[in-house]
């Protein structure tokens, strides 16, 4: 094993040796088609849904021949844009910073010095995996997106400039490189992956089919009036909507249907997204690599990372998973890339990232604080008036869909419960963990001196009941520990308060 970490090390020096960063250097020339395909990809996203109107009756008067020049002026646009995109993108590594120079009108100069790049992470597409480019991310402490994309480097040239920039950075904030073993934390077989996409929150994943459903049936009315399925539509729901038991037919039909349809994505995104998922752990680091037709290398250091959250439901306690969302520290709006999921993580593989991560994650013996008992009247009002409001569409759209009060109350009341007893929180010497959840169970663990702000948050109802909102501000997000007596919140608010203070630990 060492002698295998000592030829790659070597192979590393030599390609490192091969590269001459110092002056200003271009991406490999298969960053044209790269260039080419994001920017046709990100013209279609946004205008999609205009091709149906070519097949249209208003679409008649145009000719073939337009439609053909249309394109190919499109293309040719396309085409002289990632051209342009690619001379104009250089850069370097000049003294103590990274240097690059891009745009096409608006030029921009962009340097960044070492001791503010916190990850260097490799990214492959569908695209890049073809043309054998990888493309390198490098993000500074606090950014709101990614301030530098490399989309095409050779393999060879991102690990030899990722290697620079870390031995660069060393040497900046005087950090003594130390020679250590890469350790597999977790690795995810099949298996696994088959799990994960099976209990996955398959009536999330339902609520967005209907939403895209809705959304694509508006914007395509016109579309689908001509081939009559608008009025096909509207004539099976008449039909069925003359009697109770044909509201249910049709119901229990689209309910199982969409359904099958979400689970089936559900197998699919997880598979692309988790495939081939490998934690593995070097020199104090997480490095984690997972996806399929988009394969991601994210590298997460322990002091950006703000707080672990472990999510499970019931299938996934009888299968003995849970999903580890690790957030890390961001300025402003929190992006995808910053929020790093491990699926499929068991019992021992979360009892070594609480220890990577956490100085003391010990909870043993510890009281469990519970909200107090106004939680449950606060949710109790809320689903009242969210059922008036139901009940009021339902007597615009079919009286007989009242009956479906006798089920969506009970269920109400039983999410309502649910909810209050999986909320609480606990506290030992240096961190937090707090529980929320109703179907799926949330654990957030929070250490102290990682905290940016805290408040208390008190409605006028609130403070007749004599409780309040605790918020924890983080930077990456916010966590609330709801009605707390205020006795125990001013308790908890000083003591949090005081342990933020006194740390000298670098929280970022």
């Amino acid at each position: 094993m060492k002698l295998l970490k000592s030829k790659n090390l070597l192979q590393v020096i030599l390609m490192s040796s091969t590269f001459d960063f110092s002056v200003f250097s271009r991406q490999s020339s298969k960053g044209i088609i790269v260039n080419y395909f994001m920017i046709f990809f990100k013209i279609l996203k946004s205008s999609w849904v205009l091709i149906p109107v070519l097949f249209t009756k208003k679409a008649s008067d145009i000719s073939a021949i337009e439609i053909i020049v249309g394109i190919s002026a499109l293309l040719v646009y396309i085409l002289i844009r990632a051209i342009l995109i690619y001379l104009n993108f250089k850069f370097k590594v000049k003294d103590n910073n990274f240097v690059l120079k891009q745009g096409i009108l608006n030029k921009t100069n962009t340097s960044i010095p070492f001791e503010k790049i916190q990850n260097i992470n490799f990214k492959q597409n569908l695209i890049q995996q073809l043309i054998n480019v990888t493309q390198v991310e490098i993000e500074t402490a606090g950014a709101k997106t990614v301030e530098i994309s490399i989309k095409a480097l050779s393999r060879e040239k991102a690990i030899a400039l990722k290697k620079l920039l870390l031995e660069k950075q060393q040497q900046t904030v005087s950090v003594e490189p130390s020679e250590s073993l890469e350790e597999v934390v977790y690795k995810a077989s099949i298996k696994d992956l088959f799990m994960v996409s099976i209990s996955e929150n398959h009536f999330r994943s339902m609520a967005l089919l209907f939403a895209f459903a809705f959304s694509s049936y508006v914007q395509l009315k016109d579309f689908l009036e001509n081939f009559e399925v608008d009025e096909r539509l509207e004539a099976l729901m008449e039909d069925n909507a003359n009697t109770v038991f044909g509201d249910l037919f049709l119901m229990i039909f689209l309910f199982g249907f969409c359904l099958i349809i979400s689970i089936i994505i559900s197998f699919v995104v997880t598979f692309l997204r988790h495939f081939n998922l490998k934690v593995s752990l070097e020199k104090n680091t997480l490095e984690i690599n997972q996806g399929l037709i988009t394969r991601q290398n994210n590298i997460i250091k322990k002091q950006k990372v703000q707080s672990l959250e472990v999510i499970t439901n019931p299938l996934k306690q009888y299968l003995g998973i849970s999903k580890v969302v690790i957030k890390q520290a961001v300025s402003g709006r929190i992006k995808k890339n910053k929020i790093i999921k491990i699926v499929g993580s068991r019992k021992e593989h979360l009892s070594i990232l609480k220890n990577i991560f956490f100085s003391n994650p010990n909870f043993d013996n510890r009281i469990l604080n519970k909200p107090d008992r106004y939680f449950i009247h606060k949710m109790l009002f809320r689903s009242f008036v969210f059922l008036c409001l139901l009940n009021v569409l339902f007597w615009f759209i079919s009286t007989s869909l009242f009956f479906l009060n006798l089920v969506l109350v009970p269920l109400f009341i039983f999410l309502i419960i649910l909810k209050y007893n999986k909320s609480y929180y606990c506290v030992n010497e240096e961190m937090l963990i707090c529980g929320s959840g109703k179907i799926s169970t949330s654990t957030i663990y929070f250490e102290f001196f990682k905290l940016q702000y805290i408040k208390m948050n008190q409605t006028v109802f609130q403070k007749r009941k004599g409780v309040t909102d605790l918020v924890l501000q983080t930077a990456s997000g916010r966590i609330t520990i709801p009605c707390i007596p205020n006795d125990k919140a001013v308790e908890l608010y000083n003591f949090i308060l005081y342990k933020t203070e006194i740390s000298t630990k670098q929280w970022m």
